[in-house]
């Protein structure tokens, strides 16, 4: 009995090491290393292709992207640097506490979350939490909810640029709007994590306000243009390897739905080009309304970069994303089919 025990406890000293070499081996750390070598690699052998990927990506943010959302964005952070998060949200106190538990003012951050589009909402849902107005409870709970693309990308761009038909964007818009908002249900406080803040947001100077929302918007746009220039080289790197190729050859037309639910967790815009190629209508248009409701690893990226100083982790933005991207997909896919015969 004892030469077996020894025996035992020699297999596991032995097998316990090569379970650590293991794991350190897959680690995320050297996951990410040997992307970004490759990534290098192939910037080196191809620098022609990734030139164009990259003017791309600069193209459709200076032409787009930018001067959509910049104005929208300078109000954001004006307004709730003048304390108007308080006077406007004084009306849905009662619909913010009885739906999500949370204080009136992320009822601001919610309208201009679906006004202005990505980043503005996880930006506004900051500047509350510095101020001391929001905890880190709530900067979560808002972030299931007031993480929206805008009236202009989804009308303008998706319906009648991508799609070509301004209903779909009205279709998107809505399953979009519905989504962010049911998904807030399933994340709202709990009644014990409800509190009130008697913090207020303290009015600055006009001078120091209109600079300083220059200044942030500006860096903001910056940042937010570099995220679109990485996520358009990432999608193109995956056609480079030949991603979308191995899955259109043995699939045919089935493949599209799949190619573009790939392209588009990496990058929003790519992804609904991709969805306006489905043979199925319907289907099409509730993936695009999914992929803008997921957003993207750019986006979400983007809304990491703000709610970081709220406390809140990468992964619960990307729990919130699948289930409101989820949820949005099934009401634009019911709508699609309700309302085929009219687009």
């Amino acid at each position: 009995m004892s030469i077996s025990r020894t025996n035992l406890s020699i297999t596991h000293v032995r097998r316990t090491p090569l379970k650590s070499t293991a794991k350190k081996l897959f680690s995320p750390r050297n996951f990410a290393i040997c992307f970004l070598v490759i990534l290098a690699i192939l910037m080196v052998v191809k620098p022609a292709y990734y030139l164009a990927s990259t003017r791309r990506g600069l193209s459709l943010f200076a032409t787009t992207v930018l001067p959509s959302l910049f104005p929208f964005y300078f109000c954001a952070i004006m307004l709730t640097k003048i304390g108007a998060a308080k006077t406007l949200s004084l009306m849905f106190e009662k619909p913010m506490a009885k739906l999500y538990r949370t204080p009136k003012e992320s009822a601001y951050v919610m309208l201009l979350s679906m006004l202005s589009g990505y980043p503005v909402g996880a930006s506004c849902t900051k500047e509350l939490y510095t101020a001391g107005t929001i905890d880190e409870k709530d900067a979560k709970t808002i972030s299931a909810f007031a993480s929206t693309s805008g009236p202009i990308f989804i009308l303008g761009t998706l319906g009648t640029a991508i799609f070509s038909n301004v209903w779909i964007g009205v279709i998107v818009l809505v399953s979009h709007y519905l989504g962010a908002i049911l998904n807030g249900i399933i994340y709202k406080n709990r009644k014990e994590d409800v509190s009130h803040h008697s913090v207020t947001v303290a009015s600055e100077n006009v001078d120091n306000v209109l600079s300083s929302s220059v200044e942030k918007s500006t860096l903001a746009m910056l940042m937010l243009g570099g995220y679109i220039v990485l996520g358009g080289i990432l999608v193109d790197t995956l056609s480079l390897l030949g991603v979308d190729s191995a899955i259109k050859i043995p699939l045919g037309e089935k493949a599209q739905p799949i190619v573009a639910l790939i392209f588009g967790t990496v990058e929003m815009t790519r992804g609904i080009i991709e969805c306006a190629k489905c043979s199925s209508l319907p289907l099409g248009i509730a993936l695009a309304s999914g992929i803008v409701s997921f957003g993207g690893l750019s986006v979400m990226l983007q809304t990491h970069s703000f709610l970081s100083v709220c406390g809140v982790k990468f992964k619960d933005i990307l729990v919130r994303k699948i289930t409101q991207s989820t949820i949005s997909f099934l009401i634009a896919l019911a709508l699609g089919f309700a309302f085929q015969k009219f687009l």
